[in-house]
């Protein structure tokens, strides 16, 4: 606890922010609408309009604060392992199993990822955090920081999108987090053994 008093305004906006990622979630972006978004979120339709113009704002501001909480999760996750290269792993494969198992979740974040500036400068800080201390750990080797960061990010928002698409199970989350833990410069040998390691459990949403 921080013991911020959190205000009715940041209270309601978070009430928002919930509703439509659970409203998104489970009816899609196409059909979640923003009556049902003020229904779940226990507000009147006009106050929708007090904090967001469109659905497509809160769309990407829903997305993002999911994201972003997601990604404190799976740090506190792993907050007890000191090895750069199996805190990249356990990123990467919680993010694949959300999509596996929550795949209407998973693609209401992609619909974002892959539009948003600010989605790539809230969510990238978690990864490249991971690969600079793999980095200087020395257990990754790469030819520039930025051409690594693409490699991470776009293998696994493709392995996402072949996750919700049903063309892929769940052996492809090892495989794709080993390949990358690969193009980052570790041995074969090693960088299967580091992905298949168990996952820590994330902590309560």
């Amino acid at each position: 606890m921080t013991g911020r008093t959190i205000s009715k305004r940041e209270r309601t906006r978070h009430q928002l922010l919930s509703a439509a990622a659970k409203v998104f979630a489970e009816k899609g972006v196409e059909a979640g609408s923003i009556q049902e978004i003020t229904a779940v979120a226990g507000v009147a339709n006009g106050t929708f309009y007090n904090y967001f113009q469109t659905k497509e704002a809160i769309l990407e501001a829903a997305a993002i604060h999911f994201g972003v909480t997601f990604c404190e999760r799976i740090k506190a996750s792993y907050a007890h392992i000191e090895d750069g290269a199996e805190r990249m792993a356990i990123g990467g494969r919680q993010y694949m199993t959300l999509a596996l198992e929550q795949p209407q979740l998973a693609r209401f974040m992609l619909s974002v990822a892959l539009s948003s500036r600010i989605w790539d400068e809230q969510v990238r800080p978690y990864i490249q955090a991971d690969l600079m201390l793999g980095i200087r750990q020395k257990r990754f080797r790469v030819a520039s920081r930025e051409a690594a960061m693409n490699l991470i990010m776009g293998t696994n928002l493709a392995a996402v999108r072949s996750l919700t698409s049903g063309e892929a199970g769940r052996a492809h989350i090892t495989a794709v987090a080993a390949s990358i833990l690969r193009g980052l410069g570790m041995e074969p040998t090693e960088a299967d053994e580091v992905a298949r390691r168990p996952l820590p459990p994330l902590p309560p949403a």
